[in-house]
């Protein structure tokens, strides 16, 4: 199925996810720590990305009726056959082209997900379609690879070089073994606060996420429609 609106880059993102899919449910099974930050919600809830479903059967457990949603249709496979039993619904769609209508959801998740989003003004667009989609005072929460991960420090020079090839500074690839390589945005934490600003959102609040390191791999922004 083609998906409206979306770029050569963004499908070939897809067609990656969908050939690593089982590896990626094999080995990316922890809940990601920040998707409590949506403990205590009800209603409707959109997991934009949700890959194979770790976050999306958590914010289920919350009380949340989940629509999980991703530009890989192998990913959504892998989470129905894992999670079927949870009764969540499944959308393929691209995050820049929100196939929902004004309002509908209570809250949004979007983990590691902005940050395959190539170009500012793409990923500004994509906060767009997140508020459109989001009522009014409804919740979303935002998490983004760091800059400051030190694997990536100590490849910045690719990093640095990146805009003088038509890039931005922070850009990057990262491969999947031999099947491909997945595109990055790595954020400062200023940076992606003020993308969620400038989106028309109330920042509640934002954190560093460190993991393994002794510097935050992830940034979190918890944040509210106004």
């Amino acid at each position: 199925m083609n998906l409206v609106g979306c770029s050569s880059g963004r499908r070939e993102l897809g067609e990656l996810y969908d050939r690593i899919a089982d590896e990626f449910a094999r080995t990316r099974r922890r809940t990601w720590p920040s998707i409590l930050e949506l403990r205590g919600g009800g209603g409707m809830v959109l997991d934009l990305g949700c890959g194979t479903g770790r976050n999306a059967a958590a914010l289920a457990s919350f009380g949340y009726y989940v629509v999980a949603a991703d530009l890989s249709i192998g990913m959504l496979k892998s989470l129905r056959k894992r999670f079927s039993q949870l009764g969540m619904a499944e959308v393929r769609c691209d995050a820049l082209h929100l196939p929902f209508r004004e309002g509908v959801f209570d809250a949004v998740a979007l983990v590691a997900v902005i940050h395959h989003i190539r170009g500012k003004g793409n990923r500004l667009r994509g906060m767009a379609e997140v508020r459109r989609v989001t009522k009014c005072g409804g919740r979303v929460l935002v998490t983004a690879w760091s800059i400051l991960q030190t694997r990536f420090l100590r490849r910045g020079i690719g990093i640095i070089s990146s805009p003088l090839s038509g890039g931005e500074l922070g850009d990057l690839i990262v491969p999947w073994g031999k099947k491909g390589g997945r595109f990055y945005h790595l954020f400062t934490k200023r940076e992606l606060e003020e993308t969620v600003r400038r989106s028309g959102f109330r920042i509640i609040k934002s954190y560093g996420e460190r993991i393994r390191g002794r510097l935050p791999e992830n940034w979190v922004v918890l944040a509210e429609k106004v």
